[in-house]
Protein backbone atom coordinates (compact mmCIF):
# COMPACT_ATOMS: atom_id res chain seq x y z
CA UNK A 1 0.00 0.00 0.00
CA UNK A 2 1.55 3.20 -1.20
CA UNK A 3 2.60 5.13 2.01
CA UNK A 4 0.13 8.50 1.18
CA UNK A 5 0.76 11.95 2.73
CA UNK A 6 -0.87 13.00 6.10
CA UNK A 7 -4.36 13.28 5.58
CA UNK A 8 -5.22 11.17 2.91
CA UNK A 9 -6.37 7.57 3.02
CA UNK A 10 -7.76 7.27 -0.95
CA UNK A 11 -4.95 7.48 -3.24
CA UNK A 12 -7.66 8.50 -5.82
CA UNK A 13 -8.49 11.39 -4.31
CA UNK A 14 -5.02 12.28 -3.68
CA UNK A 15 -4.11 11.99 -7.04
CA UNK A 16 -7.25 14.08 -7.73
CA UNK A 17 -6.46 16.90 -5.78
CA UNK A 18 -2.74 16.76 -7.11
CA UNK A 19 -3.82 17.04 -10.28
CA UNK A 20 -6.02 20.11 -9.64
CA UNK A 21 -3.45 21.61 -7.71
CA UNK A 22 -0.98 21.32 -10.87
CA UNK A 23 -3.82 23.08 -12.93
CA UNK A 24 -4.33 25.75 -10.87
CA UNK A 25 -3.28 28.88 -12.90
CA UNK A 26 -0.29 29.68 -10.63
CA UNK A 27 1.19 26.25 -10.90
CA UNK A 28 0.96 26.61 -14.75
CA UNK A 29 2.67 29.75 -14.43
CA UNK A 30 5.45 28.51 -12.89
CA UNK A 31 5.92 25.17 -14.56
CA UNK A 32 6.24 26.42 -18.03
CA UNK A 33 3.33 28.73 -18.37
CA UNK A 34 5.77 31.58 -18.78
CA UNK A 35 9.72 30.52 -18.79
CA UNK A 36 11.74 32.53 -16.84
CA UNK A 37 13.33 33.26 -20.19
CA UNK A 38 10.09 35.01 -21.05
CA UNK A 39 9.58 36.36 -17.78
CA UNK A 40 10.03 40.54 -19.45
CA UNK A 41 8.16 39.32 -22.51
CA UNK A 42 4.81 38.77 -20.73
CA UNK A 43 5.69 40.56 -17.35
CA UNK A 44 5.33 37.12 -15.38
CA UNK A 45 6.37 39.30 -11.87
CA UNK A 46 3.07 41.35 -12.10
CA UNK A 47 0.74 37.95 -12.89
CA UNK A 48 1.98 36.52 -9.30
CA UNK A 49 0.31 37.80 -6.05
CA UNK A 50 0.74 41.25 -5.56
CA UNK A 51 1.02 40.27 -1.90
CA UNK A 52 3.52 37.96 -2.15
CA UNK A 53 5.79 40.29 -5.15
CA UNK A 54 5.24 43.36 -2.57
CA UNK A 55 6.88 41.36 0.68
CA UNK A 56 10.01 39.43 -1.59
CA UNK A 57 10.69 42.91 -2.68
CA UNK A 58 10.74 44.15 0.64
CA UNK A 59 13.69 41.43 1.47
CA UNK A 60 17.20 42.65 1.80
CA UNK A 61 18.11 40.18 -1.03
CA UNK A 62 16.49 37.77 -3.53
CA UNK A 63 18.74 35.46 -1.91
CA UNK A 64 16.68 35.75 0.98
CA UNK A 65 13.54 34.70 -0.94
CA UNK A 66 15.08 31.79 -2.57
CA UNK A 67 16.90 30.59 0.56
CA UNK A 68 12.94 30.38 2.11
CA UNK A 69 11.31 29.09 -0.57
CA UNK A 70 13.49 25.86 -0.94
CA UNK A 71 13.95 25.98 3.04
CA UNK A 72 10.16 25.55 2.89
CA UNK A 73 10.29 22.41 0.89
CA UNK A 74 11.60 20.69 3.95
CA UNK A 75 9.10 18.63 6.10
CA UNK A 76 11.31 18.25 9.14
CA UNK A 77 9.87 20.31 12.28
CA UNK A 78 12.59 22.27 12.88
CA UNK A 79 12.61 23.37 9.64
CA UNK A 80 9.66 25.68 10.32
CA UNK A 81 12.24 27.50 12.80
CA UNK A 82 14.00 29.03 9.76
CA UNK A 83 10.67 30.71 8.15
CA UNK A 84 11.16 33.84 7.25
CA UNK A 85 9.43 36.20 10.01
CA UNK A 86 6.72 38.51 8.27
CA UNK A 87 6.07 35.99 5.29
CA UNK A 88 2.19 36.56 4.29
CA UNK A 89 0.32 33.64 5.53
CA UNK A 90 -1.10 33.06 1.57
CA UNK A 91 2.89 32.25 0.84
CA UNK A 92 3.05 29.94 4.07
CA UNK A 93 -0.46 28.00 2.97
CA UNK A 94 0.70 27.60 -0.33
CA UNK A 95 3.73 26.22 0.49
CA UNK A 96 2.24 23.68 3.11
CA UNK A 97 -0.12 22.07 0.15
CA UNK A 98 3.32 21.83 -1.62
CA UNK A 99 4.07 19.75 1.43
CA UNK A 100 1.25 17.97 1.56
CA UNK A 101 0.73 16.86 -2.01
CA UNK A 102 3.89 15.59 -2.19
CA UNK A 103 4.81 11.59 -1.92
CA UNK A 104 7.28 10.69 1.03
CA UNK A 105 11.18 10.77 0.36
CA UNK A 106 12.36 9.83 3.42
CA UNK A 107 14.38 6.03 2.59
CA UNK A 108 12.60 3.09 2.94
CA UNK A 109 14.08 1.31 5.87
CA UNK A 110 14.50 -3.06 5.30
CA UNK A 111 14.22 -4.67 8.58
CA UNK A 112 17.96 -5.79 9.46
CA UNK A 113 16.59 -9.42 8.95
CA UNK A 114 16.73 -8.62 5.33
CA UNK A 115 20.75 -9.36 4.16
CA UNK A 116 22.84 -6.85 3.16
CA UNK A 117 24.44 -7.02 -0.12
CA UNK A 118 28.13 -5.83 -0.88
CA UNK A 119 29.13 -5.02 -3.97
CA UNK A 120 32.57 -6.84 -5.66
CA UNK A 121 35.26 -4.69 -5.28
CA UNK A 122 36.16 -5.27 -8.70
CA UNK A 123 32.93 -3.20 -8.99
CA UNK A 124 32.90 -0.99 -6.23
CA UNK A 125 36.67 0.35 -6.90
CA UNK A 126 34.71 2.06 -10.34
CA UNK A 127 31.83 3.74 -8.63
CA UNK A 128 31.47 7.24 -7.16
CA UNK A 129 29.96 7.00 -3.36
CA UNK A 130 26.40 7.93 -4.72
CA UNK A 131 26.46 5.03 -7.22
CA UNK A 132 27.89 2.27 -4.69
CA UNK A 133 24.86 3.60 -2.20
CA UNK A 134 22.16 3.31 -4.90
CA UNK A 135 23.87 -0.01 -5.80
CA UNK A 136 23.99 -1.29 -2.76
CA UNK A 137 20.22 -0.58 -1.92
CA UNK A 138 18.60 -1.65 -4.97
CA UNK A 139 20.58 -4.81 -5.03
CA UNK A 140 19.67 -5.51 -1.47
CA UNK A 141 15.83 -4.87 -1.71
CA UNK A 142 16.14 -7.20 -5.26
CA UNK A 143 17.94 -10.40 -3.59
CA UNK A 144 15.33 -9.93 -0.49
CA UNK A 145 11.96 -10.07 -3.35
CA UNK A 146 13.78 -12.77 -5.56
CA UNK A 147 14.77 -15.14 -2.37
CA UNK A 148 11.44 -14.90 -0.82
CA UNK A 149 9.14 -15.00 -3.87
CA UNK A 150 11.74 -17.70 -5.63
CA UNK A 151 12.96 -16.09 -8.19
CA UNK A 152 15.83 -16.64 -10.19
CA UNK A 153 16.13 -14.65 -12.56
CA UNK A 154 16.33 -10.92 -13.40
CA UNK A 155 16.09 -8.90 -16.30
CA UNK A 156 18.29 -5.69 -15.81
CA UNK A 157 17.10 -2.92 -18.49
CA UNK A 158 19.58 0.10 -19.05
CA UNK A 159 21.92 -1.85 -17.17
CA UNK A 160 25.41 -0.13 -18.26
CA UNK A 161 28.52 -0.65 -17.20
CA UNK A 162 26.72 -3.72 -15.21
CA UNK A 163 27.50 -2.46 -11.75
CA UNK A 164 23.80 -3.91 -10.46
CA UNK A 165 23.35 -6.83 -12.96
CA UNK A 166 26.70 -8.15 -11.90
CA UNK A 167 26.64 -7.64 -8.17
CA UNK A 168 23.22 -9.83 -8.46
CA UNK A 169 24.70 -12.23 -10.98
CA UNK A 170 28.12 -12.56 -8.27
CA UNK A 171 27.03 -11.54 -4.49
CA UNK A 172 23.37 -13.08 -4.95
CA UNK A 173 23.50 -16.36 -7.11
CA UNK A 174 20.71 -14.87 -9.77
CA UNK A 175 20.93 -15.42 -13.46
CA UNK A 176 21.10 -11.59 -14.80
CA UNK A 177 19.78 -10.35 -18.71
CA UNK A 178 22.09 -7.40 -18.78
CA UNK A 179 20.39 -4.66 -21.36
CA UNK A 180 21.66 -1.74 -22.57
CA UNK A 181 21.47 0.65 -26.22
CA UNK A 182 25.23 1.05 -25.78
CA UNK A 183 27.73 -1.45 -27.08
CA UNK A 184 30.12 0.30 -25.39
CA UNK A 185 28.47 0.03 -21.77
CA UNK A 186 27.88 -3.68 -22.68
CA UNK A 187 31.58 -4.19 -23.50
CA UNK A 188 32.65 -2.38 -20.33
CA UNK A 189 30.09 -4.61 -18.77
CA UNK A 190 31.59 -8.21 -20.53
CA UNK A 191 34.98 -6.88 -19.32
CA UNK A 192 34.12 -6.37 -15.83
CA UNK A 193 32.29 -9.44 -15.81
CA UNK A 194 35.25 -11.70 -16.85
CA UNK A 195 37.02 -10.16 -14.14
CA UNK A 196 34.48 -10.62 -11.63
CA UNK A 197 34.37 -14.67 -12.66
CA UNK A 198 31.52 -14.63 -14.41
CA UNK A 199 30.71 -16.46 -16.87
CA UNK A 200 29.08 -15.13 -20.06
CA UNK A 201 25.59 -16.66 -21.08
CA UNK A 202 25.25 -18.83 -17.21
CA UNK A 203 25.56 -16.30 -14.60
CA UNK A 204 24.91 -13.31 -16.79
CA UNK A 205 24.13 -13.02 -20.62
CA UNK A 206 24.79 -9.47 -21.92
CA UNK A 207 22.35 -7.96 -24.82
CA UNK A 208 22.62 -5.10 -26.84
CA UNK A 209 19.05 -3.23 -27.36
CA UNK A 210 17.75 0.36 -27.91
CA UNK A 211 14.24 -0.81 -25.91
CA UNK A 212 11.42 1.61 -28.13
CA UNK A 213 8.44 -0.82 -27.38
CA UNK A 214 7.69 -4.66 -26.01
CA UNK A 215 7.16 -7.21 -29.02
CA UNK A 216 10.54 -8.09 -30.11
CA UNK A 217 11.85 -7.66 -26.79
CA UNK A 218 9.49 -9.66 -24.59
CA UNK A 219 10.53 -12.98 -27.09
CA UNK A 220 14.05 -13.06 -26.29
CA UNK A 221 13.63 -12.40 -22.85
CA UNK A 222 10.99 -15.06 -22.84
CA UNK A 223 13.93 -17.51 -24.99
CA UNK A 224 16.36 -16.38 -22.49
CA UNK A 225 14.32 -16.96 -19.05
CA UNK A 226 13.52 -20.60 -20.32
CA UNK A 227 10.08 -20.83 -18.32
CA UNK A 228 11.68 -19.63 -15.14
CA UNK A 229 10.45 -16.20 -13.10
CA UNK A 230 12.14 -13.49 -13.64
CA UNK A 231 11.79 -9.62 -12.05
CA UNK A 232 12.75 -6.80 -14.53
CA UNK A 233 14.70 -4.05 -13.05
CA UNK A 234 15.98 -0.20 -13.70
CA UNK A 235 18.01 1.54 -11.74
CA UNK A 236 17.36 5.39 -12.94
CA UNK A 237 15.62 4.08 -16.02
CA UNK A 238 15.70 7.40 -18.51
CA UNK A 239 12.89 9.37 -19.33
CA UNK A 240 10.27 7.61 -21.52
CA UNK A 241 12.71 3.70 -20.65
CA UNK A 242 10.94 3.53 -17.69
CA UNK A 243 7.39 3.39 -19.36
CA UNK A 244 8.23 0.82 -21.94
CA UNK A 245 9.48 -1.71 -18.83
CA UNK A 246 6.21 -1.00 -16.77
CA UNK A 247 4.35 -2.15 -20.37
CA UNK A 248 7.15 -5.16 -20.79
CA UNK A 249 6.50 -6.00 -16.85
CA UNK A 250 2.64 -6.53 -18.44
CA UNK A 251 3.19 -8.21 -21.40
CA UNK A 252 5.61 -10.56 -20.82
CA UNK A 253 4.67 -14.11 -18.88
CA UNK A 254 7.83 -14.94 -17.09
CA UNK A 255 8.05 -11.41 -15.59
CA UNK A 256 6.40 -11.86 -12.20
CA UNK A 257 7.58 -8.65 -10.87
CA UNK A 258 8.82 -5.02 -11.34
CA UNK A 259 10.97 -2.73 -9.55
CA UNK A 260 12.33 0.06 -11.51
CA UNK A 261 13.51 3.65 -10.48
CA UNK A 262 12.91 6.10 -13.22
CA UNK A 263 14.94 9.76 -13.92
CA UNK A 264 15.59 12.17 -16.38
CA UNK A 265 11.66 13.26 -16.97
CA UNK A 266 12.47 15.69 -19.42
CA UNK A 267 12.74 12.79 -21.68
CA UNK A 268 9.38 11.28 -21.44
CA UNK A 269 7.31 11.83 -24.56
CA UNK A 270 3.88 13.02 -24.25
CA UNK A 271 0.97 11.12 -25.80
CA UNK A 272 0.37 12.79 -29.12
CA UNK A 273 -1.54 11.73 -32.54
CA UNK A 274 2.20 10.59 -33.61
CA UNK A 275 2.35 8.57 -30.26
CA UNK A 276 -0.60 7.69 -29.03
CA UNK A 277 0.83 5.76 -26.14
CA UNK A 278 2.56 8.14 -24.82
CA UNK A 279 2.34 10.17 -21.12
CA UNK A 280 0.26 10.09 -19.35
CA UNK A 281 0.34 6.19 -19.75
CA UNK A 282 -2.52 5.10 -17.27
CA UNK A 283 -6.58 5.55 -18.31
CA UNK A 284 -7.31 7.24 -14.86
CA UNK A 285 -4.65 9.86 -15.63
CA UNK A 286 -6.04 10.31 -18.97
CA UNK A 287 -9.47 9.94 -17.82
CA UNK A 288 -8.85 13.51 -14.96
CA UNK A 289 -7.16 15.12 -17.98
CA UNK A 290 -3.28 15.16 -16.54
CA UNK A 291 -1.50 18.04 -18.95
CA UNK A 292 1.98 18.92 -17.92
CA UNK A 293 4.04 20.77 -20.57
CA UNK A 294 7.63 19.87 -21.06
CA UNK A 295 8.95 22.48 -18.57
CA UNK A 296 6.67 20.66 -15.81
CA UNK A 297 8.33 17.28 -16.31
CA UNK A 298 11.76 19.06 -16.25
CA UNK A 299 10.98 20.69 -12.60
CA UNK A 300 10.01 16.82 -11.40
CA UNK A 301 14.40 16.14 -12.16
CA UNK A 302 15.11 18.96 -10.42
CA UNK A 303 16.01 18.53 -6.46
CA UNK A 304 16.37 22.29 -4.87
CA UNK A 305 17.18 21.19 -0.91
CA UNK A 306 20.13 18.81 -2.06
CA UNK A 307 21.69 22.78 -3.82
CA UNK A 308 24.32 24.19 -2.07
CA UNK A 309 24.37 27.68 -0.83
CA UNK A 310 26.63 29.61 -2.91
CA UNK A 311 26.28 33.49 -2.42
CA UNK A 312 28.98 34.25 -5.30
CA UNK A 313 26.53 31.96 -7.64
CA UNK A 314 26.32 33.21 -11.43
CA UNK A 315 23.15 31.87 -12.10
CA UNK A 316 20.97 34.90 -10.85
CA UNK A 317 23.31 36.61 -13.56
CA UNK A 318 22.63 33.93 -15.85
CA UNK A 319 19.10 33.81 -15.56
CA UNK A 320 18.56 37.71 -15.55
CA UNK A 321 20.81 38.14 -18.84
CA UNK A 322 18.73 35.60 -20.65
CA UNK A 323 15.32 37.67 -19.82
CA UNK A 324 16.80 40.77 -21.08
CA UNK A 325 17.97 39.39 -24.09
CA UNK A 326 14.59 37.45 -25.10
CA UNK A 327 12.60 40.84 -24.27
CA UNK A 328 15.65 42.61 -26.69
CA UNK A 329 15.14 39.67 -29.90
CA UNK A 330 10.99 39.88 -29.06
CA UNK A 331 10.60 43.59 -29.18
CA UNK A 332 12.71 43.27 -32.74
CA UNK A 333 11.40 40.61 -34.08
CA UNK A 334 14.31 38.95 -34.42
CA UNK A 335 13.24 35.38 -33.28
CA UNK A 336 9.29 33.84 -34.01
CA UNK A 337 7.37 33.27 -31.16
CA UNK A 338 7.24 29.64 -30.45
CA UNK A 339 10.97 28.65 -32.25
CA UNK A 340 13.16 26.61 -30.48
CA UNK A 341 16.41 28.76 -29.72
CA UNK A 342 20.04 27.04 -30.72
CA UNK A 343 22.08 26.21 -27.68
CA UNK A 344 24.92 28.02 -27.02
CA UNK A 345 27.67 26.79 -24.50
CA UNK A 346 27.90 29.30 -21.96
CA UNK A 347 31.20 30.04 -20.79
CA UNK A 348 32.38 31.74 -17.74
CA UNK A 349 33.74 34.88 -20.12
CA UNK A 350 30.33 35.51 -21.47
CA UNK A 351 29.02 36.15 -18.31
CA UNK A 352 31.62 39.11 -17.29
CA UNK A 353 28.95 41.51 -19.10
CA UNK A 354 25.18 41.60 -20.54
CA UNK A 355 27.35 42.60 -23.65
CA UNK A 356 29.29 39.58 -24.30
CA UNK A 357 26.62 37.46 -23.00
CA UNK A 358 24.54 39.35 -25.87
CA UNK A 359 27.51 38.70 -28.34
CA UNK A 360 27.81 34.82 -27.60
CA UNK A 361 23.65 34.96 -28.55
CA UNK A 362 23.93 37.06 -31.30
CA UNK A 363 26.39 34.69 -32.93
CA UNK A 364 24.90 31.80 -32.32
CA UNK A 365 21.66 32.85 -33.83
CA UNK A 366 24.18 34.34 -36.82
CA UNK A 367 22.82 37.68 -36.79
CA UNK A 368 25.53 40.65 -36.05
CA UNK A 369 25.73 43.64 -33.41
CA UNK A 370 25.72 46.68 -35.22
CA UNK A 371 23.71 45.05 -38.12
CA UNK A 372 20.48 43.34 -36.46
CA UNK A 373 21.24 44.79 -33.02
CA UNK A 374 23.20 48.12 -32.00
CA UNK A 375 25.05 48.60 -28.90
CA UNK A 376 23.05 51.25 -27.91
CA UNK A 377 20.53 49.26 -28.03
CA UNK A 378 21.79 46.48 -25.72
CA UNK A 379 22.71 48.84 -23.18
CA UNK A 380 19.48 50.31 -22.87
CA UNK A 381 17.80 47.24 -21.93
CA UNK A 382 20.45 46.29 -19.73
CA UNK A 383 19.68 49.99 -18.44
CA UNK A 384 15.81 49.28 -18.33
CA UNK A 385 16.07 45.94 -16.39
CA UNK A 386 18.67 46.55 -13.96
CA UNK A 387 16.43 46.86 -11.11
CA UNK A 388 14.43 43.77 -11.75
CA UNK A 389 17.41 41.14 -11.72
CA UNK A 390 15.52 40.05 -8.18
CA UNK A 391 12.51 39.23 -10.10
CA UNK A 392 14.31 36.41 -12.65
CA UNK A 393 16.06 35.01 -9.24
CA UNK A 394 12.73 34.24 -7.15
CA UNK A 395 10.94 33.43 -10.74
CA UNK A 396 13.44 30.46 -11.59
CA UNK A 397 13.81 29.70 -7.63
CA UNK A 398 9.36 29.34 -7.97
CA UNK A 399 9.86 27.54 -11.51
CA UNK A 400 11.61 24.43 -9.21
CA UNK A 401 9.76 24.17 -6.01
CA UNK A 402 6.80 21.75 -7.43
CA UNK A 403 9.49 19.70 -8.00
CA UNK A 404 8.16 16.80 -5.81
CA UNK A 405 4.51 16.93 -6.78
CA UNK A 406 5.32 16.71 -10.41
CA UNK A 407 7.02 13.74 -9.50
CA UNK A 408 5.07 12.19 -7.43
CA UNK A 409 1.97 12.01 -10.54
CA UNK A 410 4.83 10.78 -12.64
CA UNK A 411 4.73 7.82 -9.97
CA UNK A 412 1.15 7.41 -9.73
CA UNK A 413 0.30 7.48 -13.62
CA UNK A 414 2.67 4.44 -13.14
CA UNK A 415 1.42 3.09 -10.37
CA UNK A 416 -2.25 3.31 -11.77
CA UNK A 417 -1.34 1.80 -15.58
CA UNK A 418 0.08 -1.20 -13.40
CA UNK A 419 -3.46 -1.48 -11.79
CA UNK A 420 -5.04 -1.10 -14.60
CA UNK A 421 -3.04 -4.07 -16.24
CA UNK A 422 -4.13 -6.67 -13.31
CA UNK A 423 -0.87 -6.07 -11.48
CA UNK A 424 -0.67 -6.64 -7.87
CA UNK A 425 1.14 -5.26 -4.31
CA UNK A 426 1.97 -2.06 -6.79
CA UNK A 427 3.74 -0.06 -4.41
CA UNK A 428 6.35 3.59 -4.19
CA UNK A 429 8.78 2.98 -2.17
CA UNK A 430 11.86 5.37 -1.55
CA UNK A 431 14.28 2.98 -1.95
CA UNK A 432 17.38 5.01 -1.62
CA UNK A 433 18.30 8.32 0.48
CA UNK A 434 17.06 11.53 -1.02
CA UNK A 435 19.99 13.86 0.34
CA UNK A 436 22.26 11.60 -2.18
CA UNK A 437 19.85 10.32 -4.56
CA UNK A 438 17.04 12.72 -5.32
CA UNK A 439 15.45 9.99 -7.79
CA UNK A 440 14.53 7.85 -5.28
CA UNK A 441 11.11 6.21 -6.22
CA UNK A 442 11.10 2.47 -7.06
CA UNK A 443 6.99 1.40 -8.72
CA UNK A 444 7.34 -2.42 -7.62
CA UNK A 445 4.63 -4.52 -8.63
CA UNK A 446 3.67 -8.60 -8.71
CA UNK A 447 1.62 -10.21 -11.40
CA UNK A 448 -0.89 -12.63 -9.95
CA UNK A 449 -0.30 -16.15 -10.80
CA UNK A 450 -1.95 -18.32 -13.04
CA UNK A 451 -2.92 -20.93 -9.93
CA UNK A 452 -4.85 -17.49 -8.21
CA UNK A 453 -2.35 -16.99 -5.23
CA UNK A 454 -0.54 -14.01 -4.98
CA UNK A 455 3.50 -13.69 -5.33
Amino acid sequence: MVNLPLGYTNIHKYAQDVIAFMHEPLSVQITGGIHVNDAFIYDAWKKLPSEWTTWWESLPSPQDAQKDLINSLRIEPEARRHDLHGRPDSISRWLERIRNLSLNREQLVLSEDIPHVEVPDILASRMVTKKLAEVRAGARYINHICKTRNITRVVDIGSGQGYLSLTLAAVCGLRVLAIDGSEKQIQGSRTAAQQAGLVENDNVTHLTRFVTGTDGLGKEIALWARGERCLLTGLHACGSLSEHMIRLSTTVSCITHLAVVGCCYNHINPASTENPKGFPISSFMRTNELNLSTSALITGCQAPTNWIHNPDSIFARKHWYRAVLEKLLHDKKLVQEGNQRPVWGIRNGDLKSFTAYTSRALSSLKLKIGKDVTEQEIAEYEERYKHRVAETAVLWTLSVLLCRVVESVIALDRLFYLQEAGMEEVDVLPIFDYKESPRNLMIVASKKESNGTGR
